[in-house]
């Protein structure tokens, strides 16, 4: 499977760990904080087979929920940064959450408890 996005469609605060909204944060980002193209394939066959858009943001279920969901699937740890990537780039929509590095997504809520 070969991933396909341009660079500028992705948020440039998004990391591994999600999104970074301070600037002091930004500061103490390392090579290793930034998204690896490759660990992201794995995550959306996942998305694409079990996970279903809506219309409206789903705000029960937080892409950190959605990477605990996933990780268990896959059976390997998976870096939030790297979940949101993966629904940004299937085309769910977003919305941060309070200036975290959380966001919620347009998925369905029932897709997401039959994992």
């Amino acid at each position: 499977m070969e991933i396909e996005f341009k660079k500028n469609q992705l948020p440039k605060n998004l990391f591994k760990r999600g999104f970074v909204t301070r600037l002091v944060d930004l500061k103490l980002m390392t090579k290793e904080d930034i998204i690896d193209v490759n660990s992201i394939e794995d995550i959306i066959s996942y998305i694409e087979f079990y996970f279903i858009t809506t219309k409206s943001i789903n705000k029960k279920t937080t892409s950190y929920g959605l990477k605990n969901i996933i990780e268990r699937r896959i059976g390997r740890y998976v870096c939030n940064g790297d979940l949101i990537i993966s629904m940004i780039i299937c085309g769910y929509k977003y919305n941060n959450i309070d200036n975290g590095p959380n966001v919620y997504f347009n998925v369905c809520e029932k897709s997401c408890r039959n994992i």
